[in-house]
């Protein structure tokens, strides 16, 4: 019971700064300021750049998932989380799948990383 109510938020400290995330069916603990996203948004700050509209990444993974939301364009070279899939069919705009059929995980990537050197990233 204890398990679940950390969870869902109920118990702790009003100002605890423990996050959690769900990876390939676990679920991690880590302090709130790390993480993908706050990298990201590190990296923007000091290069004075706003994430949300001058960033791109690449992601496959449940763990990548508040990356993705962040930033203005999100490349997947690979679908790894039913979460990921609906996270992309909800925000499919904002999102370039780079993998298919004939394409796999390395050309994926590859191609992921030609459209962004080749100022294709929107």
């Amino acid at each position: 019971d204890k398990f679940k109510s950390l969870l869902a938020g109920d118990i702790g400290h009003p100002e605890a700064t423990i996050g959690k995330s769900t990876n390939l069916g676990c679920i991690d603990f880590y302090p709130i300021v790390s993480g993908k996203k706050n990298c990201c948004q590190y990296i923007a700050d000091e290069l004075g750049l706003d994430l949300a509209t001058e960033s791109v990444c690449i992601c496959d993974d449940d763990n990548d998932i508040e990356m993705a939301l962040a930033c203005s364009h999100t490349y997947i070279p690979s679908l790894t989380s039913k979460s990921m899939l609906g996270t992309l069919r909800k925000n499919g705009s904002d999102f370039t799948l780079t993998f298919g059929p004939d394409v796999g995980s390395t050309a994926a990537t590859e191609a992921a990383l030609n459209s962004i050197f080749n100022g294709n990233d929107r």
